[in-house]
């Protein structure tokens, strides 16, 4: 399925994209008008999102908490379609509140950010082959939403993303509140949060917005104790094409001429099918 493509016009409504063409990061028949990916169905949410394996990867992959509860397992994310956010009045259902959300669970009992990561709540985490945009829409159940970003320059694994230190809205060491949102809103302009505690002139200066081409790897984590974090919806643009962004790779990297093909929804087909498949673990168009 072609990608939801965005002219330099279009472009133009997010402030500090550079002025050229860019792509969702979801599928077009997938994404609101403007782009917005939101988990109000069951299909989007078990299409996107799930905890990866050898064997399957997502869009969005699904962290668990960083702590063990009594029975030694760690708090999991979860996700349902059915979920009504709270309001801006901070109540269920109230004034903007969205429905459909991945669940991420809190921080534990004793964390404290300057410890972090150890305590930290659920995350999401994104494998993207460049950076242009990045908003989410959140709800918590307390007024001050508190969470964290951390990145990595490539795709790299959870254990090698680092906590973003700096930025105007988050990503402080301490992990800051959510300005200008309060039970339920937009983090908009994620994309611009940048390493700036030594410098842009430092030789391992980054900031999440990148260059064509240039890889990101980019977590977002609830540093809550006493609320989850929804996540209603995302949206997330690049400078490169990555049709099939949701499905799940089948397989091993390994070369078999009589290998099954599967398309970008996962479900096996045969070799008259036209357009993304996959097979051996690659994406190519069939004619």
């Amino acid at each position: 399925m072609k990608k939801f493509l965005l002219t330099i016009a279009a472009a133009a409504m997010a402030a500090g994209l550079n002025a050229q063409q860019t792509y969702n990061f979801f599928d077009a028949a997938d994404v609101d008008s403007d782009g917005w990916l939101w988990f109000d169905t069951q299909a989007k949410l078990d299409k996107y999102c799930g905890y990866a394996s050898k064997t399957r990867s997502f869009a969005i992959q699904l962290q668990d908490a960083d702590y063990e509860l009594e029975d030694f397992s760690q708090p999991q994310c979860t996700t349902d379609a059915g979920y009504t956010g709270l309001g801006t009045d901070g109540t269920k259902g109230g004034a903007n509140s969205r429905t459909g959300a991945i669940i991420l669970p809190p921080a534990g009992s004793g964390f404290s950010a300057l410890t972090a990561p150890g305590g930290r709540g659920g995350a999401i985490m994104l494998h993207l082959p460049d950076c242009a945009k990045l908003d989410v829409c959140v709800s918590a159940e307390q007024e001050a939403i508190n969470l964290c970003v951390h990145v990595a320059s490539g795709n790299v694994r959870v254990t090698e993303v680092q906590m973003i230190k700096g930025g105007e809205k988050i990503g402080g060491i301490l992990g800051d509140d959510l300005e200008n949102v309060t039970y339920t809103g937009n983090w908009n302009d994620i994309e611009q949060l940048e390493d700036s505690e030594y410098g842009p002139n430092w030789d391992q200066y980054f900031k999440i917005q990148s260059n064509p081409g240039e890889k990101r790897t980019v977590l977002i984590g609830n540093y809550m104790k006493n609320s989850p974090l929804y996540i209603h919806g995302i949206r997330v643009l690049t400078y490169s094409d990555n049709s099939g962004a949701g499905v799940e790779e089948i397989g091993n990297a390994t070369t078999d001429d009589n290998a099954p093909l599967y398309n970008v929804f996962g479900v096996k087909v045969d070799s008259s099918y036209k357009g993304i498949v996959i097979k051996n673990g690659k994406k190519f168009v069939n004619r």
